[in-house]
């Protein structure tokens, strides 16, 4: 895929994550948002996390982990903050499994399709409203040395974007054009 390898990938989804992270600070399972967010980027980072390790942090048998915090979450604002993380850490531990070249788990068969990113967007505007923040960080992302490919370069950009986003800096590429490049597939506007 050209300059959008899955690690790339990866760190668009857990930027915007972090992002709407906030946004969970009162919820009991809020550690659960913060352990996700943190083991991505150590796997973004150094690879020193393993999927099975990220996938039992997504729900493992005893009910531990963000989906069941996402299950059980009544507030429609939190409800998509959870969302964001949890396809965040859906996708990255989808990318470790592959990395490690170990067979893909069933529960991550779907982590790395187009029909994702419309979801995630979903969740995503779900909690920050009508933004054109993700194709700026896409684009950004695209164009990154894979030496700056950090979580402090990264989420300092991501800082910059949401500040210039809210003075109505005008559109530059569409979502799916930017994550999928060469992509027959365009996602439905929804605002982005």
């Amino acid at each position: 895929m050209e300059n959008h390898n899955s690690r790339r990938r990866a760190t668009w989804y857990i930027s915007l994550a972090q992002q709407v992270q906030p946004t969970l600070a009162s919820s009991k399972n809020y550690r659960f948002a913060c352990q996700a967010v943190d083991l991505c980027w150590s796997w973004i980072e150094r690879h020193d996390v393993c999927g099975k390790t990220l996938l039992d942090l997504f729900h493992d048998d005893d009910d531990y982990g963000v989906d069941p915090a996402m299950s059980v979450e009544h507030d429609p604002v939190m409800w998509n903050a959870w969302g964001c993380i949890s396809l965040a850490l859906g996708y990255t531990s989808f990318c470790a499994y592959e990395d490690e070249g170990c067979p893909l788990p069933e529960t991550l068969e779907l982590a790395a399709t187009e029909e994702i990113i419309d979801e995630f967007m979903g969740y995503y505007h779900g909690v920050v409203g009508d933004s054109q923040v993700p194709e700026l960080l896409a684009v950004f992302l695209r164009d990154l040395p894979d030496d700056r490919l950090t979580r402090s370069v990264v989420c300092a950009k991501l800082g910059e974007l949401v500040n210039s986003s809210t003075t109505g800096q005008a559109r530059t590429h569409r979502l799916t054009d930017s994550l999928y490049p060469g992509s027959s597939t365009t996602a439905p506007n929804k605002g982005v």
